[in-house]
Order: C-alpha cells, then structure tokens, then sequence
C-alpha cells in the first residue's frame, strides 16, 4: 500500500519565494526551474499554499519513482501474477504425478488381473478336467462323455499362456511351469493306464494343484485393493472356490449313488465341500449385489436345480441306497450344467472387472491429456501474462514519470504566475484575493514613501526614438529593482520616469521604515553613478529624490487590473519632496529626518524653509549620508571596500581626485578611514559648518 504524508511548511513572503530562501524584491526576476530532479514529493498547492503529499508504495516504503525504487516495484508487481500462476503450475504438477501414479497402480493391477484371470482360467480348466476324470473312472471308460485328449490339450494351451508367478506355497511341483507340466502329464498317463487305486486317488492330484492356484489367485487380489475392481475380484475369487469345492462335492455324490453309500472319510469330504461351496456362493454376492439377482435368477431357470437340491439332501442324510447307475449319471450331468451356469455368473464378474479396468484407464489416459494440456497452457500463458503485467507496469511508471515531470512544471509555473502576482500586489493581499475575499482598506499610523524621477525627462525624450526611451527606462529600473529587493521595502508602482517605493507597508515593520529608506536612497543614488544612458554615450541621468514619514490608507482599486495604492497627505508629500528637490540630491522632511534622528547613524543637512504647493512653508533637509560600512545586503557584483556614502555629485573630476588625495594622506597617518570634513558648500544659503568630527567616520567631496 502507498504511504501518504502530509508536511507543513510556514508561509513564505514574496522576497523568500526563490528557492534558496533569499528574500527577493517585488521587481526581482524569477528564476528558471531547476534541473528536475525524480521525487516522491508531489506538491499539491492550495490557497494556502502550506501543505505537500509525499507519496511512497511497496510493502518497504521505497520511492517509486527512483531507478532501485522502480525495479523492486517492478519486481514486486510481476510477483503478483507469478505466485498464482507458480501456484498453479505446481497444483498441474502434482495432479500430474498423482495421476500417473495412479495409472502405474492401474497398469500393476491390470497385470495381477492378467495373473489372476490366467490362473482362474487353468483353474477351470483342471476342474473340468477333474469332473470328467472323474466320471470317466466310476464308469470304467464305459462311458465317454468327451474325449480327454482334448481336455488336455485346451489345458495345456492354458497353462502356456500363463505367465507362471511366484507361488506363496512351497511345493516342488510349482517351482516352475516346466516342472508342473511334466508332473501333470505323467499323472494323466496314469489315468488313461488306470494306475490309480480310486476315483480319490485319481482326483487328489487335481484337488492339490486347484488348492495352491486358487490360493495364489487369493493373495494377488488381496494385494491389489485400491483401482477400483476389488470388489467384483473378490467376487470372482469366491465364486470360483465354490465352483470349486461344489465340484469336489458332486465327485462324492457321483460314488454315493454310483455305489449306493459313502464311507466316513468320504462323507466328511462331501459335506465340507459342499458346505464350503454354498458358503463362497453366498460371500460372492456381498460383494456384488447384481449376483444375487443372476443366482436367483439361476434357481428359477436352471431345470435340474430341484433335482440337486433333492440329491444333495439324501448324501446329507447318507441313507444306504441300492446303487442306481442312472441316477448317478442324472446327478452327475445335472451338476455339471448346474456349474457351468455358474461359471457364466463367473465369466461374467471377469468382463464387469475387464470394462472397470478399461474404462478407469481411459478416465486416467483423459486425466493425463488434461494435465498436461493444462500444464502446456499454463506454460505458454505465464510469459504472455508476465509480458503484459511488465509492459503495463513500465507503461504505468513512465506515466508516473510524465506525472511528476508535469506536476514539477505546473508548480514552476504557479510559482512564476505568483511571482509575478506579488510583483502586482503585496503576498498578504495577493492570497485574500485568490481566496476570493473583499481586502479592506488599511491604514497605517507611520510609513515612509520614496518617490524619484528623471530630471530633463521630457527633454530626453525628445531627443530619444520611443525604443531608446523604453531602452532606458527598462535599464535604469531593473538596476533600482535589484537593490532595492535588499531592504525591508515594498515597490508601489512606476508611472513613467516616476519611481515609487514606501517601507512599513503592507508589512508593518515598526520604527525602522524611515532607515530602510533612507538606506535604499543612498544605494540607489551610487549605484546612478556608474549608470550611463545606452544611447547616449557620456551623457548621464540626473535623479533627484524625495522621501517623507506619515500616516496612510492601503488598499486595493478595482478588480480588473488591480493595484495595491497608498492614499493621503503623506503621499502628496513626498511628492512634493522630490518635485522641489535638486538633481543628485535626496530631499527629506522633517519628519523623516526625526525618525532618522531616532534610529540614528544618518548624515543629515539643514535645507531650510521651502515652499511646498499645499503645505505651505515646511522645514526641509537634505539626506547626505550615512557612518558606517556599506550594508553587506549590497549585490555581491557591485559589492567593493567599505566606504562611507556621501550624497554629493560624485561626477567631477574634481571631487575624484580630491577624494583619493584625502584618502593617501589618511593611509599615512595610519588610519584606516580618515576624519572626513565637509566641503564648504552653500545649500539654499545656509552655510555647512565647519571642521567636524563625528562618532563614525564619512567621507568629504568638493
């Protein structure tokens, strides 16, 4: 988030409105922008102009607008889109390994499926290979139901296409296929010999390896119970060990009523069998209950399933019977069409298992196409992302960029237009005005005004083409306009060659207005010194000055063009002091001289009684100096050694040399600034007086 900060600053007066803090005259130039430099600080100005925003962003507060702060807020918006998408790739990724592992699992569980349909298979195989072994022994191969070379070639293609596992049951026979096939056809050897004792004898060899591959077929589901298909292989498992103990049970039944009785042993094998038959039978349809609807719908069908239960039920209740080799062959071919129906149910669990692992397969061949077209698209998107977010983001910082360039030069420009508003009207009135408020007259008890004009102006113009007077005008006033930004004054207004300026106005500054003043005059009179009129080589302006003190009403006229004006005797006054005033002289009341008298340092002369239109007689003087060194507030191109300011013609070339002759003699009598005498010019007949020494030093000229 952005860090906004608010900093007041004090209000600033018109001479402190340059950047360096020097206080600058109404008449001072603005000065060109600096070179803009890339900031945070953005201003925003108000009427008050007191406030700036600084503005910071990023989780560390950096500046946005530098070259580090840019990469790292570059940096931490490209983090934006890449921790989603980062998120995103990694989530793709881990789909995708939990889907292959997922298809590894199904591939094992297709191939313990191959293994356990493989042995279910030779598991049928020999069963039927047993039944008919077995009937083909009680009748002595009287009766041939089928011819048992053919038996035992569908076997032995079985046993081939076995791929032969790892028997949990330690038995020589099952060490390898090769072992077994050798075992097995040695045994049917025997068979077709009639080497066997008995039909148990004959069917042992089958019932052991029926046992060892019906309990391997256990183990492999058993192994594999999460692709979804352990169900229905249980179901599988079940109903091919009750096709398998029903079998060994209808051996029994076939010699119970081919011999008309059982003995101990054989009984306790027909009634486990067949108690363990119809027990998987059962378990089977647990685990799927579509099988119960196939068995019943067995019961209902199958014709000769009354006569089995009925036959089943008197080995049950093993009653002595006369031996019935017809019944014996009904019971015998009725349970055989009685277990193939249920090897139907069977094969039909082994195609319900074969389309689950299909169809799970595909949703995870379609799972994997998915993640990895995901993936891919995750891939080729991120960079477009990253690329736009970027492009944007650069997009955004140069705007920025642009922003703060145009918000720097939309200040410079306020600030050139409020300096030359405070150039038109003093600051303080300037802000009323552009807050919209009505500014009120004001009076002041005690200012000084100064007013100055070109003596022969009109003459001058004369001779002069309009530009050469512009030309001028222009020269002389921007070198008043340089000094006087140095004293504690404020520039009324310039009407032709008439030079306004009053101190204690609008800023009240208490009893120094009429020093500050006086102090200007002086300056500005030396610096007419070396002031030469362009297009007049060797002529130079004659300027005379008039200063009074008193009081005055400020205020603005008008609203278009508005000027800040000075109204009151005190203002015809001064007037009058410069009109009736000399050339090269600076005129003074007397109550400019007192207010001079009472801050004190000022060289001040008795001009006498003069006639001033509408005052009458005023007692007036003539400002000539001042003791001391030369203000330090001087302009450093025009600042020279520290001298004393006359206010003498300081033009003849009779005053220059007398001045550095008066200068040689006090260096040899080591002074460092010598007792200054005044020359004895008369001024309106009163009589300067004589050899003076005073508490400063000054400077004579003739």
């Amino acid at each position: 988030m952005g860090e906004v900060r608010k900093n007041k600053v004090g209000p600033r007066t018109s001479q402190e409105q340059d950047s360096g803090g020097v206080r600058r005259g109404p008449g001072s130039p603005v000065r060109p922008p600096p070179t803009l430099r890339r900031s945070s600080l953005i201003s925003f100005e108000g009427d008050d102009e007191n406030s700036r925003v600084e503005v910071k962003t990023g989780c560390c507060g950096l500046d946005p607008t530098t070259g580090r702060g840019k990469q790292i807020h570059l940096l931490q918006i490209l983090l934006l889109p890449f921790i989603p998408i980062l998120a995103l790739i990694i989530q793709n990724s881990i789909n995708m390994v939990t889907v292959l592992e997922y298809q590894y699992d199904m591939q094992e569980t297709i191939d313990q499926v191959q293994i356990s349909t493989g042995l279910g298979n030779v598991t049928e195989a020999l069963q039927s290979e047993r039944a008919e072994i077995a009937f083909y022994l009680f009748t002595n191969d009287s009766v041939i139901r089928g011819n048992l070379t053919e038996h035992f070639k569908y076997t032995n293609m079985l046993l081939d296409d076995l791929i032969w596992p790892v028997f949990r049951q330690e038995h020589e026979l099952f060490n390898n296929k090769i072992l077994f096939r050798i075992r097995l056809d040695d045994f049917r050897d025997k068979i077709t010999k009639f080497d066997t004792p008995s039909v148990e004898g004959g069917i042992a060899f089958y019932n052991k390896a029926n046992y060892i591959f019906l309990d391997q077929l256990t183990s492999e589901i058993n192994e594999k119970d999460a692709a979804g298909v352990w169900r229905p292989l249980l179901a599988y498992k079940n109903i091919i060990r009750a096709i398998e103990h029903l079998g060994i049970s209808m051996v029994f039944g076939l010699q119970y009523f081919g011999r008309g009785a059982l003995n101990q042993k054989s009984y306790i094998a027909f009634v486990t069998n067949d108690a363990l038959g119809y027990d998987f039978l059962n378990t089977s349809q647990n685990f799927e209950f579509w099988i119960t609807d196939r068995y019943k719908n067995l019961q209902k069908t199958y014709p000769w399933y009354a006569n089995i239960t009925r036959r089943r039920l008197e080995v049950l209740g093993r009653a002595k019977i006369e031996p019935d080799f017809d019944k014996a062959t009904e019971y015998f071919y009725a349970m055989l069409g009685y277990l193939d129906a249920l090897q139907k149910i069977q094969y039909e669990i082994r195609h319900v298992i074969e389309r689950t692992l299909v169809s799970e397969m595909n949703a995870s061949n379609s799972h994997v196409v998915i993640g990895i077209a995901l993936l891919c698209v995750v891939l080729l998107i991120s960079p477009v992302i990253i690329l736009l977010v970027r492009m944007m983001t650069r997009t955004l910082q140069a705007f920025s960029d642009t922003l703060i360039h145009k918000t720097h030069e939309l200040a410079y420009e306020k600030k050139r237009s409020d300096m030359l508003l405070y150039q038109m009207l003093p600051p303080s009135v300037a802000q009323q005005l552009k807050q919209h408020r009505d500014v009120s007259a004001e009076t002041y008890e005690s200012v000084t005004i100064y007013f100055s004009d070109i003596v022969g102006f009109t003459e001058l113009s004369s001779e002069s083409t309009p530009m050469q007077v512009i030309s001028l005008l222009n020269a002389l006033y921007k070198m008043f306009d340089s000094r006087i930004e140095l004293y504690d004054v404020y520039k009324i207004e310039t009407i032709g060659e008439v030079y306004m300026v009053a101190s204690g106005v609008p800023q009240r500054i208490g009893k120094d207005h009429a020093a500050e003043i006086a102090s200007m005059a002086l300056d500005l009179l030396h610096g007419t010194e070396k002031f030469l009129i362009p297009h007049m080589p060797g002529e130079r302006l004659q300027i005379r000055m008039g200063v009074h003190s008193g009081p005055v009403v400020a205020g603005v006229v008008g609203t278009k063009m508005p000027r800040y004006c000075l109204f009151g005797d005190s203002v015809n006054t001064a007037s009058r002091m410069e009109s009736t005033g000399l050339p090269f002289k600076i005129h003074i009341s007397s109550d400019t001289k007192n207010a001079l008298d009472r801050v004190g340092g000022f060289i001040v002369n008795l001009r006498g009684e003069m006639e001033i239109k509408g005052k009458g007689f005023m007692q007036t003087y003539w400002l000539i100096g001042k003791h001391g060194a030369v203000s330090d507030r001087q302009p450093l191109e025009e600042r020279q050694e520290e001298m004393d300011v006359m206010a003498e013609n300081p033009h003849s070339e009779k005053a220059s040399l007398s001045h550095l002759l008066r200068r040689e003699n006090a260096t040899r009598r080591g002074l460092t600034r010598g007792t200054c005498v005044p020359s004895n010019h008369a001024f309106n007949g009163a009589a300067v007086p004589e050899r003076q020494t005073f508490g400063a030093p000054w400077i004579e000229w003739s």
